[in-house]
Order: structure tokens, then C-alpha cells, then sequence
């Protein structure tokens, strides 16, 4: 119910990376609420995900969108939003300097993450059935590969880079501080086992 009110009318909108970290933001604290976990468990949210069984706000819109034109490409040549997806301004121009993107780019950044060719969308989209087995297996992939980005991503920020071994030395314990201040600061903490 949440995710049907969220995601009304998603299938016309135009997207930016940011508007996909808000949405999935939201997702994930709510399944979150719904699995009663909290921040400090420290759960990944593909585990999340996996958990409650539910996909990312990306494949949902996605699956959304491909679907709604897949049903727009099948209408008849005469109606509205046949008429509005392949109409061009024949007057006006873009805006100078960042150009807003439009819902062709839109569309044409989900087939490709999708695999599917944009030059066989309308042959592919005129058979439903071939349509949606064409669109299943192209959110499969885009489903896979986010995944192992995400685990990628994880991953490179677990990492432990090795700090070079450069500044004042604790001459008790051998640790390397960044600055003298902090060598003092660390001393304090040998000072117990100094008097005892």
C-alpha cells in the first residue's frame, strides 16, 4: 500500500540520482520499521531487502515505467499518449547551461540497464507477452549487478587502508600519533600504570 501511494504516477517521471536516494531512502526505513530493526543493528540494506523479500525503489520504478510503454507503444497511432511519446516541439528551445533531462533519456537510460536494445523497443513492445518476458529477464540482470555494486561498494568502504607510520611515537607502547599534541594526549593514558 505504502509503495503503490509513494510511487503514484511514476511511470511519467523523470528521475536524477538523488531523486532514487530519496525514494530508496524512505523505502529502507520503512522496511526497517516493518522488521523492527534499527540503525544500530547495522544491517546492509541488500540484507534488508533480502530479508523482507522486496526489491529496490530503482526496479520498482523501472518496472513501472517499462510497462507503462510498453502499453503506450501498443495504443493506437491516434490517442493522446501515443501522440505526446513521439511528438517533437517545433518551436522552443532547451534552457542554456545544465539541460534538464527529458523522459526519452529517462527511458533510454532504463533499457539500457536493462539490456534491451532501444532500436527494437517498438517490435519488441507491440507482443505483450514477449514484452513483459523481455522486460522480466532485463530486471533480473539490472537486480544482479546492483546487487554486486552495492556489495562492491560495501567492500571498498570496509577496507583498512594502511596509514603511513609518520609522527611522534609513543616510546611505552610503540603507537604512532598524528602530532605531538596527541602523543600528550596518549601519554595520559600510561600515566596509572607509571605510578603503580
Amino acid at each position: 500500500m505504502c509503495v503503490s501511494v509513494l510511487l503514484f504516477g511514476c511511470e511519467t517521471w523523470t528521475l536524477y540520482r538523488r531523486h532514487l536516494r530519496a525514494l530508496e531512502d524512505y523505502h529502507i526505513k520503512s522496511v526497517q520499521k516493518i522488521l523492527g530493526l534499527h540503525w544500530w543493528n547495522k544491517v546492509p540494506h541488500l540484507e534488508i531487502r533480502r530479508r523482507a523479500n522486496v526489491h529496490c525503489m530503482e526496479h520498482l520504478v523501472m518496472q513501472r515505467q517499462l510497462r507503462w510503454v510498453g502499453h503506450v507503444i501498443r495504443m493506437q497511432s491516434n490517442r493522446l499518449p501515443r501522440r505526446v511519446l513521439y511528438s517533437e516541439l517545433q518551436q522552443g528551445q532547451r534552457a542554456v547551461g545544465g539541460q534538464k533531462k527529458r523522459f526519452s533519456d529517462q527511458l533510454k537510460a532504463t533499457l539500457r540497464k536493462c539490456s534491451i536494445p532501444p532500436a527494437q523497443l517498438e517490435t519488441l513492445a507491440a507482443d505483450r507477452e514477449e514484452w513483459r518476458e523481455v522486460c522480466d529477464e532485463g530486471l533480473a540482470a539490472f537486480d544482479i549487478s546492483y546487487d554486486q555494486e552495492a556489495d562492491a561498494r560495501r567492500a571498498r568502504r570496509h577496507t583498512v587502508t594502511s596509514i603511513p607510520a609518520t609522527g611522534p611515537r609513543c616510546h611505552i607502547c610503540g603507537r604512532v600519533c598524528a602530532s605531538d599534541f596527541g602523543l600528550r594526549s596518549h601519554l595520559r593514558c600510561h600515566r596509572p600504570s607509571l605510578t603503580s
